[in-house]
C-alpha cells in the first residue's frame, strides 16, 4: 500500500503479486493489483484482477465498480452493463456506477437508457461536469435540444473552464437556431482551449452561414493550422474563396495545397472544375476539365474528373471512355475503377461493374461505399453470397452504415436466410440515419417467416417515417389478419378503400376479420363483394362456406365447398369442411368418404383425423377409429378430447391397459374419470409422487406379484427416495421373474452398489459383464465396488477395462490413477494422474497423490513440484507442507526447504519431525548453532530418539564439548547398540579425551565390521601407542599406511592437542 500511495506503481504491482503468491485468495490484494494496473492503463489485465477479487469476495463492491469502469475503458460496453447493473442492485446510491453504465449505453447508441442512468447519477449527488455533458449529448441525439441546452448550461456552471461543455452548449443552440449565442459560446471554448479544432470548425461554419467572410476565413485557417491534413476543411475553405472572393490567385494557391501541386494551369482548371462539380454545375465543370486536358492530357486525375462530369450528365459512353483513359495512365486509380463500375451498372452490364468494383476494393479496401456498390452489383447478378460478403466488409469498416445493413438483409432474404436478414434490417433501422425502407423490408421478411406480430410492429415503425407503398399495405393487412388483430384489419381496410378504392384482396381480408368477430352477415356480404370483383377468388368462396356453416345454412355451405373443390381439387380444407357439413346433416357414410379424401390429400390435419375417428366410432368401426385417433394424437398428443375418444374406443375393443395409459395422459378436469386411475400409478411415479405411486404399485403387486415390470417400477420409486436396500430387493424379485433381462440385472448391480452391498454388486455385475463385456459404465461401477472394499488391484483392473470404452472420462481417469497408486503401482499411476490434471488442474488431492508417488519412486524434484501445487490450494495443511519440505531436502534444495519448514514450526512449534528435519538441513549446511537449536527442540519433544540424540552428539562434538557429547553417545549406544555411526563418534571421543585403552577397544569393534577403514586403524594405533602397547600399535599403523592413510588425521591430532592442553591448564 505504501508503494501505491507514493505512486510507485511497478513496485506496488510486484509487492501485491508477491502477496498473492502467499495468499492467493485475498480479495483485497487482487483488487489493489487491479487498481495499479488500471493506473498504468493496463485495463484488460486489471479486469482479470477485479474478477479474481470478486471470485474470493463477491461482496467487494469497489471491485465490482472498478471492473465495470475498466470494461468501459477497453470498449467492452455490453459486458460492462450487467456488471454495473449488479452493483446498482446492491448499492443503488453509487453515482459512479450509474454514470459509467450510462456511458456504456451511450457508446452502444442506447440514448434513452443512457439518459435514465445519467439522471439517476445526478439524483444520487454526482456533481461531475462529465455527467452533465454526457446527458446533454444524449438529449441532442434524441432531438431534445432544449433539455440538452439545460444540461450543458449546468455543466458550464459547474466548471466554467471546460471547453467541451461550451462546445456542447453551442451545438444545442445551433439546433435551436440561436446561432449568435452559439458563436459566443464557441468563442469561450477556443479561448479556454485555442487548439480545439472542432470548435474552430463549427465557428467557421457559423460565420460563413452568416456572411462574415473574414472571420470565417480566419477560423478555417485556425483549423488548418491544427489539422493541416483535413482535406474537407481545405476544400470548404477553397469553396468559400471561390464564391465570395475576387482574388483568383489566392484561390488557386489554396486549391494547389489541397492536391499535390502539378503544372499550375492544369491544377487550376482541374480544381476549378471540382469546385463547379461541388456546386452541381456539371456542364461548366466539364468545360473546365476539357481545358485542363488541353493543357495536360496525361493527367489521370483530370480524366477521372472529366468522366465523373460526363456521368452526372448521363453521357455514359463518353464517361466510360474517360474513365478507361484515366486507367490507361494510372491503372491504380481507384476512383476511375469506381467510375467504370457506376457507368457499367447504369448500362446494366453487371458483370463488368462487379469486375470494376472488385479492382477498386483491391486497390483501396477501406472505401465503404465501394463495397456496398460491389454488393449491389453481385445482388443484381444473383450472386447473393458474394454480395453478403461485400456488405459485411463494408460493415467491418463502418459498423453503423444503414445502407450496408439494409442491402445485406435483402441479399440474405434472397438466399432464404430470413433470420439473418431480420437481424440485418434491425441493425439498419436502429442506426442514426435509418430510413423507412429498412423497417418495411424487416416487415416483409417477418411476414415471409410467418412472424406476423413482428411484421405488424415493423410496418408500424416504418409508418412513423411517412406513408408506405400500396403493395406494402396489402402485406400489412395480411399480417394483421394472421395476428387476428381484427379491429385493426377493419380500420386499415376501410382506410385503404378510402385512399385507393375497392380491392378484392382487401375486401376479402375485411370479411375474414368480421367472420372472426362473429359478424357473420357482414362477413358474408364482403366475401360476395370480393367474388363480384374476382369470380375466381377461391379463398372468398371457402370463407363464404365457413360463414354459411356458422349460419347453419348447410346446403349453401356445401355448394361453396364443392365450387372450391372443382377449382382446386387438392384443397384438403375444403374437403374437410365439406365433410363437417355432411356430419351436421347426419350423412355419416358420405362424410367418412369425404374426410378420407381430405386426409389422402393432406394427412397432417388433426381436425380431419379426429372427425374421421368420431364418425367411424359412431358407425361402430372401432379398429379403424383407433387407427384414426392414433394419427390425431401423433399430431396433437395433449388433446384431452382426442385422448378421451381414444380411451372410449379402446374400452369398446377390450384394450384396458391401453385405455389406462391413455387416461393417465388426460389433464384435469377429465383426469378424474375412474377409468383413468387404473393406469395412473406409473404416471404418478414419473411426476415424482412416490408415496402414492408406491401404494398403487404395491396394491397392483398383490394381484400380480410375478410382474417384473411392476417390481422394476417399485424399485425405481424406492431408489428415487434413497431406499437402496429396498430397491435392491425389488430388483432381485424383478430379475427372478425376468432372468434373461440383462438391463434389469445391470440396474440391480448398480443399486446393490448404492446400497453398500459391494460383494453382491460385484457378483451381479460380473455376470452381466460376461454377456455385455463392452459396457464401460458397468466396468467402472465394478471398479468402484472393489475400491470401496479396498481391493485396489482389482479396482484398477476394472477401471482399466472401463477406459477401453469410456474415453475422456475425467472421473474414470482419476479413479484409475488413485487405485493404481494405492496398489503400489506408482509409475503407472503418475501417467493417469497427469492425464487427469490436464483436464482438472485444480484438484489438490491429486497433486498431493502425484507428489507422493514421485517421492516413492525417488523423483524428489518432480515430487516437490507436484506437492507445491497441492500446497497452493491447502496452504494451511502442515502435513502437506512437511511432505513438500522432505521432497525439497531429498532433491538437494536445502535452502528452499527452510522457509516452508519455518512456516510449519511457526504454526506447530511442538512438531518434533519438523525440528528433526531442520536439524539435518542445518547440519548439512554447516550451520552448527542452528542445528544444535533444532536438535534441542526436537529432543524436548522426543528425548529418547536415537537419531536426534546422535545429531545432538554431532553438534556437541563440533563445538568441542567432548565430555557432554561422550555422555550422550553412550546413551545412544545403549538404545541402538548396532549403530555404526554412534560407535565411530564414541571411539573418536574416547581418543580425543585420551582414554586410550577404551578407544582402542572401540576401534577394535569398528574394524571388526570394516577392515578397510584407514582412519580407524590409524587412531587405534595412536591409542595403543599412547597406552604403551607398542607392538600392537605398530601393527595398526602399518595397516593404516597400507590402506593409504587418511589426510584428516592431522587436523584431528591438532584438535586433540589443543583440547588436552586446555584441559591441563
Amino acid at each position: 500500500m505504501a508503494f501505491l500511495k507514493k505512486d510507485q506503481q511497478d513496485r506496488a504491482y510486484y509487492a501485491f503479486k508477491e502477496g498473492l503468491r502467499i495468499d492467493p485468495e485475498n480479495s483485497e490484494l487482487w483488487f489493489q493489483t487491479g487498481i495499479v494496473l488500471a493506473k498504468q492503463e493496463r485495463h484488460r489485465d486489471a479486469i482479470k484482477m477485479y474478477r479474481n477479487a470478486l471470485k474470493y469476495d463477491p461482496d467487494n463492491l469497489n471491485a465490482q465498480l472498478r471492473l465495470g469502469m475498466s470494461m468501459h475503458e477497453v470498449g467492452m460496453y455490453k459486458e460492462a452493463i450487467p456488471v454495473l447493473s449488479h452493483l446498482i442492485e446492491r448499492e443503488s446510491e453509487n453515482e459512479q456506477a450509474w454514470m459509467y453504465r450510462g456511458a456504456c449505453h451511450l457508446a452502444l447508441g442506447k440514448f434513452r437508457e443512457a439518459l435514465s442512468d445519467f439522471e439517476t447519477a445526478i439524483d444520487w449527488g454526482s456533481e461531475q461536469t462529465e455527467v452533465w455533458v454526457l446527458k446533454g449529448y444524449c438529449h441532442v441525439q434524441i432531438g431534445e435540444f432544449q433539455e440538452a441546452l439545460d444540461a450543458y448550461s449546468f455543466a458550464v456552471e459547474i466548471n466554467p473552464d471546460d471547453p467541451v461543455a461550451f462546445f456542447g452548449l453551442a451545438n444545442a443552440l445551433v439546433h435551436l437556431d440561436e446561432r449568435d449565442q452559439a458563436i459566443e459560446e464557441l468563442r469561450k471554448a477556443v479561448k479556454i482551449d485555442p487548439e480545439y479544432a472542432d470548435a474552430w470548425r463549427m465557428l467557421a461554419d457559423l460565420f460563413a452561414d452568416s456572411g462574415e467572410i473574414a472571420q470565417a476565413s480566419n477560423a478555417y485557417e485556425q483549423v488548418l493550422k491544427l489539422e493541416p491534413w483535413d482535406l474537407d476543411t481545405r476544400y470548404s475553405y477553397s469553396i468559400l474563396k471561390a464564391e465570395l472572393s475576387d482574388d483568383k490567385a489566392a484561390v488557386t494557391d489554396i486549391l494547389n495545397q489541397i492536391i499535390n501541386e502539378g503544372q499550375e494551369s492544369v491544377t487550376f482548371y482541374n480544381n476549378h472544375g471540382l469546385t463547379l462539380m461541388h456546386l452541381k454545375k456539371y456542364e461548366s465543370a466539364l468545360q473546365a476539365f476539357n481545358r485542363a486536358l488541353q493543357l495536360g492530357p496525361d493527367n489521370p486525375s483530370v480524366w477521372h474528373n472529366h468522366g465523373a462530369a460526363l456521368y452526372k450528365l448521363k453521357w455514359l459512353k463518353d464517361a466510360m471512355k474517360s474513365f478507361q483513359h484515366s486507367l490507361k495512365l494510372n491503372p491504380k486509380n481507384v476512383n476511375a475503377w469506381i467510375g467504370i463500375g457506376m457507368v457499367a451498372t447504369a448500362q446494366y452490364e453487371f458483370s463488368r461493374a462487379a469486375a470494376a468494383y472488385t479492382h477498386a476494393t483491391e486497390l483501396c479496401p477501406r472505401k465503404v461505399n465501394v463495397w456496398i456498390m460491389l454488393g449491389d452489383t453481385q445482388t443484381e447478378r444473383s450472386m447473393f453470397q458474394d454480395a453478403v460478403a461485400a456488405y459485411e466488409k463494408a460493415l467491418e469498416l463502418e459498423p453503423d452504415n444503414p445502407t450496408a445493413w439494409n442491402q445485406r438483409g435483402l441479399a440474405l432474404r434472397l438466399m432464404d436466410s430470413h433470420p439473418a436478414a431480420l437481424e440485418s434490417f434491425e441493425h439498419a433501422g436502429e442506426t442514426k440515419n435509418a430510413r423507412p425502407e429498412s423497417w418495411i423490408n424487416h416487415a416483409i421478411t417477418s411476414f415471409e417467416l410467418g412472424e406476423y406480430d413482428q411484421s405488424v410492429n415493423s410496418f408500424e415503425r416504418a409508418c412513423k417515417f411517412g406513408p408506405i407503398p400500396v403493395d406494402s399495405w396489402l402485406i400489412y393487412l395480411n399480417a394483421l389478419a394472421y395476428e387476428h388483430e381484427n379491429m385493426k384489419v377493419i380500420k386499415g381496410a376501410e382506410r385503404f378503400i378510402e385512399l385507393f378504392g375497392p380491392d378484392a384482396e382487401v375486401l376479402f381480408l375485411l370479411g375474414v376479420a368480421q367472420y372472426e368477430l362473429k359478424q357473420y352477415e357482414a362477413a358474408l356480404h364482403h366475401f360476395r363483394e370480393t367474388i363480384k370483383l374476382d369470380k375466381d377468388h377461391n379463398d372468398s368462396l371457402f370463407w363464404a362456406g365457413l360463414t354459411l356453416l356458422e349460419l347453419f345454412q348447410f346446403p349453401e355451405a356445401i355448394t361453396c365447398f364443392e365450387q372450391v373443390e372443382d377449382n382446386h381439387p387438392d384443397d384438403y380444407q375444403a374437403w374437410y369442411y365439406h365433410g363437417k357439413a355432411l356430419v351436421s346433416r347426419g350423412e355419416l357414410q358420405k362424410a367418412e368418404f369425404i374426410l378420407k379424401h381430405s386426409i389422402q390429400i393432406y394427412d397432417q390435419s388433426y381436425e380431419a383425423w379426429y372427425l374421421l375417428a368420431d364418425v367411424q366410432s359412431s358407425r361402430k368401426a372401432y379398429s379403424d377409429a383407433l387407427q384414426s385417433i392414433g394419427k390425431a394424437l401423433e399430431l396433437v398428443p395433449s388433446s384431452n378430447s382426442a385422448l378421451i375418444l381414444k380411451a372410449t374406443i379402446q374400452v369398446a375393443l377390450g384394450s384396458f391397459r391401453g385405455a389406462c395409459q391413455t387416461y393417465a395422459l388426460i389433464s384435469e378436469p377429465d383426469a378424474s374419470d375412474p377409468a383413468v386411475l387404473i393406469g395412473y400409478a406409473r404416471a404418478l411415479y414419473h411426476t415424482g409422487s412416490f408415496r402414492e405411486a408406491y401404494a398403487r404399485v404395491t396394491r397392483l403387486l398383490v394381484n400380480d406379484e410375478k410382474n417384473p415390470d411392476l417390481w422394476h417400477l417399485r424399485a425405481e420409486i424406492e431408489r428415487a427416495q434413497g431406499l437402496f436396500d429396498e430397491a435392491a430387493h425389488a430388483l432381485t424379485q424383478a430379475c427372478k421373474y425376468a432372468p434373461n433381462n440383462k438391463k434389469l440385472q445391470s440396474l440391480q448391480g448398480i443399486v446393490l452398489y448404492e446400497a453398500g452391498k459391494y460383494p453382491e454388486a460385484i457378483s451381479v455385475l460380473e455376470k452381466v459383464l460376461e454377456v455385455d463385456s463392452q459396457n464401460g459404465e458397468l466396468w467402472k461401477r465394478k471398479g468402484a465396488a472393489h475400491e470401496a472394499l479396498l481391493q485396489y488391484e482389482l479396482a484398477s483392473a476394472a477401471y482399466l477395462k472401463a477406459s477401453e470404452f469410456l474415453h475422456d472420462d475425467p472421473d474414470l481417469i482419476r479413479r484409475l490413477g488413485v487405485s493404481l497408486y494405492r496398489s503400489g503401482k506408482c509409475d503407472l499411476s503418475i501417467q493417469k494422474l497427469d492425464q487427469y490434471l490436464e483436464v482438472v488442474p485444480d484438484d489438490p488431492d491429486i497433486w498431493e497423490m502425484k507428489g507422493r508417488a514421485l517421492y516413492n519412486m525417488g523423483e524428489y524434484l518432480l515430487a516437490s513440484n507436484a506437492l507445491s501445487q497441492a500446497a497452493l490450494y491447502h496452504p494451511d495443511d502442515t502435513n502437506l507442507l512437511f511432505r513438500y519440505t522432505q521432497s525439497l531436502v531429498k532433491s538437494g534444495e536445502l535452502l528452499s526447504a527452510i522457509p516452508t519448514l519455518d512456516q510449519i514450526l511457526e504454526r506447530d512449534p511442538d512438531n518434533a519431525d519438523a525440528w528433526k528435519l531442520k536439524a539435518e538441513i542445518e547440519q548439512a549446511l554447516g550451520r552448527s548453532d542452528e542445528a544444535a537449536h533444532a536438535v534441542e527442540e526436537a529432543l524436548r519433544q522426543i528425548p529418547d530418539d536415537p537419531g536426534l540424540m546422535l545429531a545432538r552428539v554431532k553438534t556437541l562434538y563440533e563445538s568441542d564439548n567432548y565430555p557432554e557429547s561422550l555422555d550422550m553417545v553412550r546413551r545412544v549406544i545403549d538404545k541402538a547398540p548396532d549403530n555404526s555411526e554412534a560407535w565411530s563418534l564414541y571411539a573418536e571421543l574416547l581418543w580425543m579425551t585420551a582414554d586410550h585403552n577404551a578407544a582402542a577397544a572401540a576401534y577394535e569393534r569398528i574394524l571388526a565390521h570394516d577392515d578397510t577403514n584407514a582412519r580407524a586403524w590409524f587412531l587405534k594405533g595412536d591409542s595403543l601407542q599412547n597406552a604403551g602397547r607398542f607392538e600392537e600399535a605398530a601393527i595398526a599403523h602399518e595397516r593404516a599406511f597400507s590402506l593409504g592413510g587418511d589426510p584428516s588425521v592431522g587436523l584431528m591430532l591438532s584438535k586433540k592437542m589443543r583440547y588436552l592442553q586446555q584441559r591441563k591448564t
